[in-house]
């Protein structure tokens, strides 16, 4: 999604400013999309919520968002969002994102630089004295707030894990044409297992309060044959 990423730098982009980002095409290669747990009870209604682990076998929280390599089913050809229909957060923060610098510990702001340039209508960065300005400051702020939500998110996967409620998940989806397709690489609760949970871990549930957000997750899986309806 991210074509060209730059670290920001007050020196560097001193006089950079960012074009207004109107659709969504940089997003419609995507067939999933990472997501929070504060994102669960919408995105639950409109797609289904998987877990997964990244290359640094981290876990994260998954919306599904289509089932051909290369395309999103949320996205049409103008860059418009399906109508009525919950934008992950992660799509919402293009251009930013935050990124591990190498030696520093703290993340880093970085943007795709192919939204830079120095025109009069672009959104500036900094001001003349290289101070943040208001509109990056707002970003940095929605940017720290997502990945604080997605460190608790990691939490409360490892939390399923510990309570052995994990188990790996082969997505079938039939599309209108009657064509199959198959996607693995998720994982999914095991209501069986969650049934069968000794007290102590119900309780430990409970005093979590994960209930909502296992309901969420699990409500959710019944979008995964919507998908194949989609045109």
């Amino acid at each position: 999604m991210y074509k060209k990423l730059e670290v920001l730098n007050k020196i560097q982009h001193k006089n950079k400013g960012v074009a207004e980002v109107t659709d969504f095409l940089y997003s419609k290669n995507l067939i999933n999309a990472p997501i929070a747990l504060s994102e669960f009870f919408e995105a639950c209604k409109n797609y289904p919520i998987f877990f997964a682990k990244d290359k640094d076998n981290k876990w994260f929280s998954t919306a599904l968002l289509g089932y051909k390599e290369g395309e999103n089913l949320f996205v049409d050809k103008k860059g418009k969002w399906k109508e009525l229909h919950y934008i992950p957060a992660f799509l919402r923060s293009y251009p930013f994102i935050l990124v591990n610098q190498e030696n520093k510990k703290e993340m880093v702001v970085a943007i795709d630089a192919e939204y830079l340039n120095e025109k009069e209508s672009s959104k500036k960065l900094f001001d003349e004295n290289g101070n943040n300005s208001e509109f990056l400051n707002k970003a940095i702020g929605f940017l720290n707030q997502y990945y604080a939500d997605s460190l608790s998110t990691n939490e409360f996967i490892k939390q399923l894990e510990s309570w052995e409620l994990l188990e790996e998940k082969v997505v079938n989806i039939l599309n209108s044409k009657n064509e199959k397709f198959t996607l693995g690489g998720f994982y999914v609760i095991n209501e069986e297992k969650l049934k069968h949970l000794s007290k102590k871990k119900k309780d430990d549930i409970c005093a979590k309060n994960a209930y909502s957000l296992i309901t969420a997750h699990l409500i959710s899986l019944s979008n995964i044959q919507k998908l194949g309806s989609i045109k």
